[in-house]
């Protein structure tokens, strides 16, 4: 099956569109020791689901289809931007495939997403797209859609539990492994070290967590000295930062950062006080962050994140977004200055695949 056909079928399009930021891999997705796939339950559903395919013939059903979606929501603008993809997909692909698009905004928490996504339920949706706020708090939920016969497909992050149809994302622990393995290189195996990671209890902030802490480990000269988590907010992100310089100041030789807008608050702390900025493994394709670092030559590692199910058909268990949408691979300062689009605002994630009248519309463009 080729790409312009996958295109063209329903859920799978519309998942390879919710692109979040995800992936310096300096570390192959494949090499990791057998001490942190056991000690990972994360990565063994990973590792056995890429060799796995879901078999949908009991979801078949002809269309138009009423989908579900359960986002992060209106946190940052990331999701803004994730929202947005949804909504003008939905509008590409017309009435005719998708009759009703079905929104809950989390506002980033798993306490308000968990009856959300009972309301959604109740609602009667051909299939739910969850972006799971919570690892254990979404699981029961998700357990409950499949046995009401809604195929899930999380987005992003994930469950703790392996019933559901596919995950569209990439390898996260492999993803904060990268960042860390980065950063080691820069040091020479040897400094001292910050973690700041996003949002606690979910799969994408506590997985790649784990991933980046399993490369240190290795490495007695790396010295993590503070660890904070940032919940993917700039604003939050700076606050901390500033902290932490006064605290630590130059003793401080790199950073690993879960990305997310926080990288750029990072660096807005440093440039306030007038201080050398140390290699970031956790750079991000957002163009406030390339901004900052095209302007003051920064080093940094960087991650980004961007169905045939209801036409009956088989769908990989694990389907990453590297692999099918362009430019959404890893990078470093090396290569992100092509990223860089000076008509975007700080604000914008990308690659953006929407035409640039929505940005205009959202407010995301340059006057």
């Amino acid at each position: 099956m080729n790409i312009q056909y996958k295109l063209k079928s329903t859920l799978q399009v519309y998942l390879a569109l919710m692109i979040l930021t995800i992936g310096f891999t300096a570390q192959g997705a494949e090499e990791f020791t057998q001490e942190e796939i056991n000690s990972s339950p994360y990565l063994q559903s990973v590792l056995k689901r890429k060799g796995e395919q879901y078999d949908t013939s009991k979801f078949r059903k002809p269309g138009p289809y009423r989908i579900a979606i359960a986002a992060q929501g209106t946190s940052n603008s990331w999701s803004a931007l994730f929202d947005e993809h949804a909504n003008w997909y939905t509008e590409e692909l017309g009435k005719e495939v998708i009759s009703e698009l079905l929104y809950a905004d989390a506002q980033a928490s798993a306490d308000k997403q968990v009856p959300q996504v009972e309301d959604l339920l109740a609602q009667e949706p051909d299939a739910l797209i969850l972006v799971p706020m919570g690892a254990a708090a979404l699981s029961a939920p998700v357990e409950r859609a499949m046995a009401q016969g809604v195929p899930v497909i999380l987005c992003a992050s994930a469950v703790e539990t392996d019933n559901f149809v596919t995950e569209v994302g990439t390898n996260l622990y492999a993803s904060g492994a990268g960042l860390a393995n980065y950063m080691v290189q820069k040091l020479g195996g040897n400094g001292k070290v910050l973690m700041m990671t996003g949002i606690p209890g979910t799969s994408t902030s506590d997985v790649m967590e784990a991933g980046g802490k399993a490369v240190f480990k290795k490495y007695p000269g790396i010295e993590v000295i503070a660890e904070q988590p940032g919940n993917w907010s700039t604003a939050e992100a700076k606050r901390i930062m500033e902290t932490w310089l006064v605290k630590y100041g130059d003793s401080i030789d790199a950073i690993w950062s879960g990305g997310a807008q926080m990288s750029q608050g990072i660096v807005s702390a440093y440039l306030d006080k007038g201080m050398k900025i140390p290699p970031i493994g956790g750079g991000e394709f957002a163009t406030g962050f390339l901004r900052q670092a095209i302007e003051n030559d920064l080093d940094y590692g960087a991650w980004q994140y961007p169905v045939n199910i209801l036409r009956g058909r088989l769908v990989p268990r694990f389907i990453d977004f590297v692999d099918h949408i362009p430019d959404t691979g890893t990078f470093s300062d090396l290569e992100g200055r092509k990223y860089f689009n000076k008509e975007w605002s700080d604000d914008v994630f990308g690659p953006i695949l929407f035409p640039k009248e929505r940005l205009k519309k959202l407010g995301y463009l340059r006057k």
